[in-house]
């Protein structure tokens, strides 16, 4: 069940008017909440409901454990219990396949005559979401950054709430769970506010995502040769679809809970104006890049900071080394989080080279004009979404060399009209963007004078009704 159909606006009604009626019962109000997560995800396929609950049931009774135990060895043996049983399950169902295709092709390389099988395991949809959220609540409760939770109930709902299940932000126990767990007070302010995320978000998904796709999805479906410029106007389109798409599903999760007294957090923060690759990762899918900060990042340079293999090396070689190992192993692992495919660990590698590039020019990037940093900083990124939108790397091959020696962006009435259809459908994203960062708030728009907000809203009513997509088109990170 999507966002953008109309089985989810009925499934909303009737979801809020129950919650609302119950206001005044928690417990009642949590357990209607739980049935409606797995209703609403069960629409996809009501058998992986089942991994859902195992997930659930793994981390509640291992997070328990950890909380009640003072003995260490007893501690971390849950904690690896329940990282192993998320993991495993992760990656059978998403890499699985992956694995055993290139095992199978590196044998049949080297002459070896074996055949391994190919499972076609179906993804889960959402698994890479609410794997990573559970396994970051025992996580903090290892680490004693919070309590583990004594209401199943409770806990089952932190890990299934139905707005960010499939697609984030991937949450925090520290902030949904006391959330989840304790009254909620409606404030009218809040309701309104959630109202006008969910309709900005519908807008980014209907009008600019799923109209610039048609601009995309052809140039990338082709086979080769490709016209340079052809391929440089759909990664245009694509960085704006893409951020339509993904944040406009963010928007429209982080809406919703609100609606209900729930605050989740910010996913992205104008991103396309980073003035460095850096603080593009902070403003970018916060949620996930956070994660494998805090996660994996900072707890892998510092094991292996203590590793006695480093020791004899000079501080400041040390550092730089390390430094480099983990953030290329973070990224790494980040590119592949999106998916089973090569690019998309070159898609992480290429960040990482990038993020450890700029740590060490800083000096000279940060003196260039802001403008001139957040040009290039858009055009590294626009880069970045080429490795990751290509179908392979031969593809990737096959599109760099055409933009590098046949971009011939001769007058054509089609470039042109391709041109003026991106300009049309991201004009109003980029302009409330860029007002937002002048206020530096992304609900600046909702404190505007009441004549100007309602021509807002009247204008975005009018564009996605004339010119909206209502295909249900799938976000395009329900694949991950």
């Amino acid at each position: 069940m999507s966002f953008n159909t109309h089985e989810f606006a009925v499934f909303f009604v009737i979801v809020y008017g129950l919650y609302l009626a119950l206001q005044t019962n928690l417990r009642r109000q949590n357990a209607m909440l739980l049935v409606a997560s797995y209703v609403f995800y069960g629409f996809w396929n009501w058998k992986f409901l089942s991994l859902i609950f195992i997930s659930t049931v793994l981390d509640y009774v291992c997070s328990r454990k950890i909380f009640e135990s003072a003995d260490p060895k007893r501690r971390k043996f849950f904690l690896v219990l329940s990282l192993a049983g998320n993991l495993s399950m992760l990656c059978f169902f998403k890499y699985y396949d992956f694995f055993i295709t290139n095992v199978q092709t590196a044998l049949d390389g080297m002459g070896v005559d074996v055949r391994l099988h190919v499972l076609n395991v179906i993804l889960p949809v959402g698994i890479s979401f609410y794997t990573f959220q559970t396994m970051s609540y025992t996580l903090d409760v290892f680490n004693k950054k919070m309590p583990a939770s004594d209401h199943f109930l409770d806990f089952a709902l932190y890990v299934s709430y139905f707005p960010q299940l499939v697609a984030g932000p991937i949450e925090r126990g520290t902030n949904l769970y006391p959330q989840v767990a304790s009254p909620r007070t409606l404030v009218r302010e809040d309701v309104l506010r959630g109202f006008f995320l969910v309709y900005w978000g519908l807008f980014l998904k209907m009008f600019v995502a799923d109209n610039l796709a048609k601009l995309v999805d052809p140039v990338f479906a082709a086979p080769p040769p490709y016209r340079g410029s052809e391929v440089l106007i759909a990664t245009y389109a694509f960085a704006f679809q893409i951020f339509g798409d993904f944040a406009g599903y963010s928007y429209i999760a982080i809406g919703l809970a609100r609606m209900m007294g729930i605050r989740l957090m910010d996913n992205f923060k104008r991103p396309y104006f980073s003035t460095d690759i850096s603080e593009f990762w902070r403003r970018w899918h916060i949620s996930l890049s956070s994660w494998f900060r805090d996660y994996m990042f900072s707890p892998y340079y510092l094991y292996i900071d203590r590793s006695d293999r480093f020791k004899k090396l000079p501080l400041r070689v040390r550092h730089n080394l390390i430094f480099f190992v983990a953030l290329m192993v973070t990224e790494l692992l980040l590119g592949f989080w999106h998916g089973a495919n090569w690019n998309f660990g070159l898609f992480g590698l290429y960040h990482g080279v990038l993020i450890w590039a700029y740590y060490y020019t800083r000096k000279f990037w940060d003196r260039m004009p802001r403008l001139l940093r957040v040009f290039l900083t858009f055009h590294l990124v626009c880069l970045g979404w080429l490795i990751f939108r290509v179908q392979s790397l031969a593809q990737l091959g096959d599109m760099i060399h055409s933009l590098l020696f046949h971009f011939q962006f001769l007058p054509n009435i089609g470039l042109k009209a391709k041109l003026l259809d991106i300009i049309f459908y991201s004009w109003l994203l980029v302009l409330i963007q860029l007002l937002s960062l002048k206020a530096d708030d992304t609900m600046a728009v909702t404190r505007w004078p009441t004549p100007v907000r309602w021509f807002l809203y009247t204008l975005i009513f009018c564009l996605t009704a004339v010119w909206g997509e209502f295909g249900a088109r799938q976000f395009i990170y329900f694949q991950f």
